[in-house]
Order: structure tokens, then C-alpha cells, then sequence
């Protein structure tokens, strides 16, 4: 069995990201798909793998992994949606374990709540786009009491965030602007084959990993994650990191042995995929580090110099100023070219690094 240490796997995953050396904006979209979320996140990732942004009308953003927005190819839709959904059985850990018990309370079944959300979808898009509020009042005038809590937030009823997240993946809704739902095109693609190059996919940017690891990351059932496994297991070696197992492409047995090094300075957001992949040990080998990067609420940023772990940085938008604070964990690096582009992403004329 090969067997490699954390710096190789850690090596291998930036390579799998494409944050080695910047590629071209549809390869670094297709990797893993890119988190719009928090909203405006997107193009600060995209920056740190690609020499520009994604052409508009190459991607498309839709509820995906864990219910959150992500960007993603056209072509690949079915692969980041409707691959991550498991039979009826398994529904509760796509919709999350709390909306299920409160459907539970409710006395609805959740196979039967997901029907009834997505057919209400449906008939309430069948006309066109609408924007969040005129969705949910759409959703509010075709469904029961049952399925339309109180939340205290909003001080209004509406669906259950975990049920309206779903149905993205489910093949229901996206995205055309931020806020804005319309109908899913049909992905035409074959669930089997989707399924197998999710797994493809994940692996090269999150291997060794096994079906748990994905699981977890994509908040799917674990028994559908094993079964997307077993759809490529000819294709799976064994591989030990420290003495972990898990499993990658034989194909990439001989990159991950050998990764191809890192140059450069890039900042990634706390929510930048890489950052929200498996077994952060590997980015962060320090435990007291790992604490700072993944707080309770508002994880700082992370930096990296040639593929390792450099420091947290944190912003704040005043106005047309974008404040960063940079806490080193290691040597410090040039920034100021980095982050002068991500204040021009994110909206702002000046920056301030301290």
C-alpha cells in the first residue's frame, strides 16, 4: 500500500485546487465547484486559482454541497446537485438533522415535506424567476401549516431553511442572480455517471479521503456516499497518510507521491474550498491554529505561501476601504498584491493592511 506523509497530501490537494499555479477560469470552477457564500466570496476564490473570473454565461449558481451557493459549470450541474442525493431513506442528512426532527415534531415525513416543497416549486416558477420574498410567498400560498414554521428572524412563516437549501441539489431550483430562483435546466446527465465523477472530483482536490469524508462535505447519507464509491472502485487504491487510510484514483497514485510545487502568495476566504475540505490537520497541523481558523462564528481567511499554511487574516468594508488584518503563524509574506486584488473584488478603491 502507498504510504505518504501530510505535507505530500497537503501538497497534492493545492495542486487539486489549482492554488499551485493559476489555470484558466473554467478548469478552476470545474475542480470542486466554487462557494458564493458568504455572498461575494466567490470571485476571491476564483482569483486565487484562475488568471480571471468566469465567463457569466459559463456557470451557473445553485444550491449545492451543504446547501450552500456554489458556481459551477453548466455542463456540471447534475455532478454538484442531483449526484449528492440519496434514496428516501437518507433524505434527513440532506435536508439536516434539525429540520428533520422539527418535521418529525411536526408529524411529516421528510420524503413527504421534500415532495411537497419541491412540487410547490415548481408550480410557483413555472412562470418565471422570482426573488426571494416573492419565492417564499409563492411557497407560503401552496403549502400546509405544517411545513411553515415560525421564525422568530424573520418574523414571518416560511419553509425551513434546510428544505428550500435542498432544492438545489434536488434538481429544482437555481440561481440566475443572487437571491433570485428560477427552474433547474435538465442536468440530461446519467445519475451513475454524475455520481462517479462527483467522487472523481472530490478526490483529487480532498484524497486519500474515503465515502465518510465525502459524506461530511457534501452533507449527504454516508450508505449513498459508499454506494457513489463503490460506483468507481475499480478505479480506487489504497493509500495511508500518517497512517491514515484512505483511498484515491490510481491515476493520481504517482502526483501524489510527487506533487508538483507550489509558488506565490494567495489569500483564500474562510469559506474557500480548500479551507472547508477534510481533515484540516493537514492545513493546520497546530491544534491551538486549527481553534483560531474554525471559531464558532466569522472565521478569519487564510494564507498561503508556496502551499503551506502562512497566516489568518481578517477584513472589514468601510465604505470604499478594505481593512485587513493579518496574523501571522509562520515566516510573514508579501501581500500587498493579493490583497489589493481582493479589495477591488470585493468592491473597494483603497486597502489598509495591518
Amino acid at each position: 500500500m502507498l504510504e505518504v506523509g501530510p505535507e505530500q497530501a497537503l501538497a497534492f490537494r493545492v495542486a487539486g485546487h489549482h492554488l499551485h499555479r493559476r489555470t484558466d477560469p473554467r478548469t478552476a470552477v470545474a475542480a470542486i465547484g466554487i462557494q458564493e457564500a458568504p455572498p461575494g466570496w466567490g470571485p476571491v476564490a476564483v482569483h486565487a486559482r484562475a488568471t480571471a473570473q468566469p465567463a457569466a454565461e459559463d456557470v451557473v449558481l445553485v444550491n449545492a454541497m451543504r446547501g450552500a451557493p456554489h458556481w459551477v459549470l453548466h455542463e456540471d450541474l447534475a455532478i454538484f446537485t442531483t449526484a449528492l442525493v440519496p434514496h428516501d431513506a437518507g433524505l434527513a442528512r440532506l435536508v439536516g438533522s434539525q429540520v428533520a426532527k422539527e418535521l418529525s415534531e411536526a408529524g411529516v415525513a421528510v420524503p413527504e415535506a421534500v415532495r411537497q416543497v419541491s412540487d410547490a416549486a415548481r408550480d410557483a416558477l413555472a412562470a418565471g424567476p422570482l426573488d426571494r420574498d416573492a419565492f417564499h410567498q409563492a411557497l407560503r400560498e401552496r403549502l400546509p401549516e405544517a411545513l411553515l414554521p415560525w421564525c422568530r428572524g424573520c418574523r414571518s412563516h416560511h419553509v425551513r431553511p434546510g428544505l428550500w437549501r435542498a432544492l438545489g441539489p434536488l434538481g429544482v431550483t437555481v440561481m440566475p442572480a443572487r437571491a433570485t430562483y428560477a427552474l433547474a435546466p435538465d442536468a440530461g446527465a446519467d445519475p451513475a455517471a454524475a455520481g462517479a465523477e462527483l467522487v472523481r472530483r472530490f478526490l483529487r482536490c480532498f484524497g486519500p479521503a474515503t465515502h465518510t469524508d465525502l459524506a461530511a462535505w457534501a452533507q449527504t447519507a454516508p450508505a449513498h456516499a459508499k454506494a457513489l464509491f463503490g460506483g468507481v472502485g475499480d478505479e480506487l487504491e489504497p493509500v495511508r497518510v500518517d497512517g491514515r487510510r484512505g483511498l484515491l484514483l490510481a491515476e493520481d497514485a504517482s502526483r501524489l507521491e510527487t506533487p508538483p510545487a507550489a509558488r506565490g502568495v494567495r489569500l483564500l476566504g474562510g469559506h474557500d474550498p480548500l479551507v472547508g475540505g477534510p481533515h484540516r490537520e493537514l492545513l493546520a497541523p497546530d491544534a491551538q491554529v486549527r481553534k483560531r481558523m474554525f471559531p464558532a462564528v466569522g472565521r478569519p481567511g487564510v494564507v498561503l505561501r508556496d502551499g503551506r499554511l502562512a497566516g489568518l487574516w481578517r477584513s472589514r468594508k468601510v465604505k470604499e476601504r478594505l481593512e485587513v488584518e493579518l496574523d501571522w503563524v509562520a515566516e510573514p509574506a508579501d501581500v500587498a498584491c493579493e490583497a489589493q486584488a481582493v479589495a477591488r473584488l470585493r468592491g473597494c478603491a483603497e486597502l489598509v493592511l495591518r
